[in-house]
């Protein structure tokens, strides 16, 4: 019960970052969004998971620690690669 409302919320926290992936204007607020949300999602579906199945509690830790590492690096390397194309904030470039 408690892992399928874990589900649930990471489903909505994806589709929230889907939202805003459209809705914002320019890519740094884009990078942003998808990037907060994706984490927050994919972690409290791993949680669920980890809820459900616990003899793979192990590789599932596993996994989250490489997301935790993983996704804010993805992050910065989009936002710097746009800073050195000159994409201003606002969507313009120089």
């Amino acid at each position: 019960m408690i892992s399928d409302i874990l589900f649930y919320i990471g489903i909505f926290f994806f589709f929230i970052g889907s939202i805003g992936m459209l809705t914002m204007k320019d890519f740094y607020t884009r990078v942003q969004s998808a990037g907060i949300a994706d984490t927050i999602g994919i972690f409290t579906i791993l949680l669920s998971f980890m809820i459900k199945s616990p003899d793979n509690i192990g590789k599932l830790v596993l996994i989250a620690l490489l997301i935790l590492i993983i996704e804010p690096v993805i992050s910065h390397i989009l936002a710097w690669g746009a800073s050195r194309s000159d994409i201003k904030v606002g969507g313009k470039k120089k």
